[in-house]
């Protein structure tokens, strides 16, 4: 059977890391964080990273979204530039919003720069709101929405721009239980019919086997590629039917902690 390191080479990468370390740059010491890290995304995947508080796993989504750089080693992002479109997008814990915007505004920020006139702009935009099922909410501003309305505003900003490789750090952890559940559903509904690669980075690991095809532990100090694990559940997946592949990846976590760190 293949491990799934080797099924993800298999299927046609989206993004291709080769021995990255990464150190922060304000850091004296010059440790670091990141150091011989291997990983390949298949293109259309769901991929998880989970690990210990601290590990890395925002700033591996930062080195693969082109904001920082590697010390050593490389994150390329195996797709082809267009003019009307961004080969990535960034959805971080908080939505971000600029108050002073519109809904519609705020998702059409992402377009800016890009070759495309005002009316496919705002197109781009408002199918972006009907896609995450907020398009009667274009003329608010983001102090009139709830949170998880918010957060479904800055999803719809980065699918505006037609990303090939949709990068999530935390997006829900600031969620209530209930809204949580339902914009896990609302992302996978949309990661299927878009067709975009999704990494997301979370602390939950009940999230991570609920919404990946894969999940990544990211452990050590340094931190490298710990466990690589294949969730082969069917989808629609039961919440309640994934408490085997919630333990493996806690039995993972707890033989790679470092210093007591939490999850």
């Amino acid at each position: 059977m293949d491990t799934p390191i080797a099924a993800a080479a298999a299927a046609e990468p989206i993004v291709s890391v080769r021995g990255l370390a990464f150190a922060h740059p304000g850091d004296a010491s010059g440790r670091n964080v990141l150091e011989g890290l291997d990983l390949i995304l298949p293109r259309g995947g769901f991929t998880a990273i989970v690990g210990p508080s601290g590990v890395g796993k925002s700033t591996l989504l930062r080195v693969v979204a082109g904001l920082v750089r590697p010390r050593a080693g490389e994150a390329r992002l195996l797709v082809r530039p267009a003019p009307d479109r961004r080969p990535s997008a960034l959805v971080f814990q908080d939505a971000r919003l600029m108050p002073w915007r519109r809904v519609l505004a705020n998702v059409a920020f992402g377009l800016e720069g890009l070759r495309l006139s005002a009316t496919a702009r705002r197109r781009r935009a408002l199918d972006a709101l009907a896609l995450v099922g907020l398009a009667a909410e274009a003329a608010k501003f983001p102090s009139q929405l709830s949170g998880g309305q918010r957060q479904r505003v800055g999803l719809a900003r980065a699918l505006a721009v037609a990303p090939d490789l949709l990068l999530m750090d935390e997006p829900f952890s600031a969620l209530d239980a209930i809204t949580r559940n339902g914009l896990q559903d609302e992302l996978l509904r949309v990661w299927q019919e878009t067709g975009a690669s999704v990494l997301f980075v979370t602390h939950d690991l009940d999230e991570a086997v609920y919404l990946a095809d894969r999940v990544v532990l990211l452990a050590g100090n340094p931190a490298r590629v710990a466990q690589d694990v294949t969730i082969d559940v069917p989808r629609p997946r039961p919440r309640a039917g994934l408490a085997r592949h919630v333990a493996d990846l806690r039995r993972a976590l707890e033989e790679n902690f470092i210093g007591g760190a939490g999850i």
